[in-house]
């Protein structure tokens, strides 16, 4: 993976290509923004090029070094990632000895912590000192969705890059480099990405399909017995091992996107349901665009309340009958 090859964000691999040419790496940085945008995969090429046995100024992605990087196998290359809910004080603590180690082979001993969220107070803590006073030739790479969620320490310590989201466009362009899908397929994958690369979701396309199809058909239909079916399915996915949830809240959340858009009269090809723009028009009658504004923030509650443990069946039978309330129709 070379910097050439991240897609879609041209500003960030700017940024990092001037600090490189004018050899003024700074020893932590810090790159915010939602999931699956190319986050990991510019720290993974930026640890590359550094380490590069051919010393130019990007990865060339086929000497021993790149290909050891890429696969997470070299010695003076780790990623941290959350163990459970956190990244706990004794991953930090033992990755933090690996990293006042001298590196083994490399120019730079590269240090990744992925899902940097999910660092507690305690783990943050530890971490803040080896921030302000940083061993020679580390690198330190802080990946997370949002800044607000990391110490204002940390943050402030550290050379900050927001990703932004992908265009629908990048998007599918991304996907027909890294899967071999049809067309009807990549557009499925890009209405749940919202703006991202979900290509982590390819073995899934039937699901996908079916879960899209029922819950698309009732938000344009919201009848009694509708309503009554989409209860019975909605406690067959809370329940599911496969964690149906996730879909079926990615569904509504990129739906209700889609309906804000079209009430603001923005562009309609950057829907992320762009083939089902019948069905987006007849559904945005039905809602104010109050209430889509305010069903999104029910979404992301309800999302946060599940990943804390909250009855699945019940927060998404609550949303249910929270849309059905909205309903103007």
């Amino acid at each position: 993976m070379s910097l050439q090859q991240i897609l879609g964000q041209e500003k960030a691999i700017r940024l990092i290509r001037k600090a490189i040419s004018h050899e003024r790496v700074p020893h932590a940085w810090l790159f915010s923004g939602m999931a699956h945008i190319g986050k990991y995969k510019t720290a993974l090429a930026l640890a590359q090029t550094l380490n590069c046995l051919e010393n130019g100024d990007d990865a060339c992605g086929h000497c021993d070094f790149c290909r050891q990087i890429e696969h997470e196998h070299f010695p003076d290359f780790r990623v941290v990632r959350p163990e459970g809910k956190n990244i706990r004080i004794a991953q930090v603590r033992d990755a933090l000895d690996w990293l006042h180690l001298r590196p083994d082979r490399a120019k730079y001993r590269v240090l990744i912590f992925e899902d940097a969220d999910q660092f507690n107070r305690e783990s943050a803590n530890a971490f803040l000192k080896t921030l302000e006073e940083p061993p020679p030739d580390t690198l330190i790479i802080l990946i997370n969705l949002n800044p607000q969620n990391l110490l204002e320490t940390i943050v402030s310590r550290c050379q900050h890059i927001r990703f932004r989201p992908l265009s629908r466009e990048m998007v599918l362009e991304i996907l027909r480099v890294e899967t071999e899908m049809s067309e009807d397929q990549l557009e499925l994958l890009v209405s749940f990405g919202a703006g991202g690369v979900r290509s982590d979701l390819a073995l899934q396309v039937e699901l996908m399909q079916n879960i899209q199809d029922s819950v698309i058909g009732s938000l344009t239909d919201l009848s009694a017995q509708c309503m009554e079916s989409m209860l019975q399915r909605t406690n067959d996915w809370a329940k599911s091992k496969n964690e149906e949830w996730r879909l079926v809240l990615d569904v509504l959340e990129n739906w209700f996107r889609d309906l804000a858009w079209i009430k603001h009269h923005l562009p309609q090809q950057d829907l992320f349901h762009a083939q089902k723009k019948q069905e987006l028009e007849q559904c945005s009658k039905r809602f104010r665009l109050e209430d889509v504004y305010q069903f999104s923030k029910d979404l992301a509650e309800a999302r946060k309340n599940i990943e804390l443990n909250a009855n699945r069946t019940l927060a998404l039978e609550s949303l249910w009958i929270r849309l059905k309330h909205y309903s103007t129709v």
